[in-house]
């Protein structure tokens, strides 16, 4: 007999619904708060929870994350009502099965807890959706490649492996890791992430583990690293390539040790972190060229994946496209409801090295230029249009495979411009992925005259 936990502080609702259901075979037990809700849990083995979402103690998405996390097999469908149902879409997105609005129809609940549970009264095998968001922003899509990229999130998650995640900028890594995340058992402890490359060399070591006051000039009060804000957590390391030797030297000892102590303090603190590592350059000819520690990569790699460039999926171009088309639409207040045929073909064959980020800005601002209903082409940027040559003819052009000998004066500056753009402006980032030295790069950009 399935066992299914209604939480609702409306008893009418909960006595109503535990009648119907107990008529039909459910095992059923109520709550009217979230605490008595998850106490139920802590206690009981539970196949389904009818959940309200607005409750007078707690809201719909911590519940959801607590049961999750205390019961991942137990599936959740949230009761709503109708202004509420954005939300609970969200909530779907965040591991909720489904939701339902007010008022109640009876016939309509037993009809979904039966399309959800099989006649076992076990959760029912799920078909593979043909795309999962994270964080509002990110779509698994429908390729093979990326398909196996969620696999292999979803295989390595509940486990406490490294993992280094390698692609090109703008590919969606830090989504990817808060997947993992979200899919782990420390989905209810903090998610930290925190950018390598975009932190000063003399701030590293306190953005990392910390400092006291009165430790280096500016340290005017006490502060934690991202060490110990994830405590218990993932910590996510984003470019972590561009961390100084002595900085991988300190990182190494941490990872070792699972002790970290604050720049100016003797003593130290035990941490209990997940690593997540990111990179869009190939850390093991990092290695090979002395600019990374071998013995650092092999304790952050010891599970890598390979997040594919949206032109090696470009079956999943117009889907990306038509989601950045909505997304454009409720941040703008625009009402664009479709992309034209021509416009669709052009987006597919452009090569995007820019990857999701220079697509998404790319559709937020046509959907913004568009003079109808509709993006035609003459909303697209030129250079999206009219590409040039060497950009369309290579498809091994790649940010990180510096082709700036062979490029035309107007696609070295192009390139350039991107790249200092995807890199934040730091221009020692830019010069890492375009494979040149620093001075080379302020040459160039003296010589094109480009603005910063």
């Amino acid at each position: 007999m399935s066992k299914i936990l209604i939480i609702d502080d409306d008893t009418f609702i909960c006595e109503i619904l535990k009648k119907q259901l107990t008529s039909n075979g459910y095992k059923v037990e109520t709550a009217f708060s979230g605490k008595s809700g998850m106490d139920a849990v802590k206690n009981k083995q539970f196949e389904l929870v009818l959940c309200d979402f607005r409750l007078p103690d707690t809201d719909g998405l911590e519940l959801l994350q607590k049961i999750k996390a205390m019961a991942p097999s137990t599936l959740v469908i949230i009761i709503t009502a109708y202004a509420d149902v954005r939300q609970a879409v969200k909530l779907m997105k965040m591991g909720a099965e489904d939701y339902i609005t007010k008022p109640l129809q009876q016939e309509e609940i037993l009809a979904l807890i039966r399309q959800k549970l099989n006649k076992d009264g076990q959760p029912a095998a799920k078909k593979e959706p043909d795309h999962i968001y994270t964080d509002g922003d990110f779509i698994m899509g429908k390729s093979d490649n990326m398909r196996s990229v969620i696999n292999l999130s979803r295989r390595v998650a509940p486990t406490n492996m490294s993992v280094l995640i390698q692609g090109e900028t703008g590919t969606g890594k830090e989504y990817i890791a808060r997947f993992i995340h979200q899919h782990s058992k420390r989905n209810n402890k903090p998610f930290v992430a925190l950018d390598c490359g975009a932190i000063p060399k003399d701030l590293a070591n306190s953005e990392l583990f910390g400092h006291i006051k009165g430790s280096f000039t500016g340290a005017v009060r006490d502060k934690e690293g991202v060490f110990q804000q994830a405590n218990g957590g993932t910590l996510f390391l984003d470019e972590i390539g561009n961390l100084s030797y002595d900085i991988q030297v300190r990182l190494l000892r941490v990872l070792q040790e699972r002790t970290v102590s604050r720049v100016g303090e003797n003593k130290t603190q035990k941490v209990d972190v997940r690593i997540i590592t990111a990179t869009n350059d190939d850390l093991l000819d990092e290695v090979n060229q002395n600019n990374f520690r071998e013995d650092l990569y092999h304790r952050v790699n010891e599970f890598k994946i390979n997040l594919p460039a949206l032109r090696e999926r470009k079956e999943d171009i117009l889907f990306f496209a038509n989601h950045f088309l909505d997304a454009s639409n409720k941040e703008l207040g625009l009402r664009i409801e479709r992309i034209s045929s021509d416009t669709e073909l052009i987006l597919q064959k452009y090569p995007w090295f820019g990857n999701l980020r220079e697509l998404k800005n790319v559709i937020k601002r046509a959907a913004l230029l568009a003079p109808g209903n509709e993006i035609v082409r003459d909303c697209l940027p030129r250079d999206i249009v009219y590409p040039s040559d060497s950009e369309m003819n290579s498809d091994k052009v790649e940010i990180g495979e510096s082709k700036l000998k062979d490029a035309s004066s107007e696609f070295e500056k192009q390139l350039i411009m991107r790249t200092i753009e995807e890199a934040g402006f730091n221009k020692s980032k830019a010069a890492r992925l375009l494979k040149i030295d620093r001075k080379t790069l302020y040459n160039k950009i003296k010589q094109y005259g480009i603005e910063i």
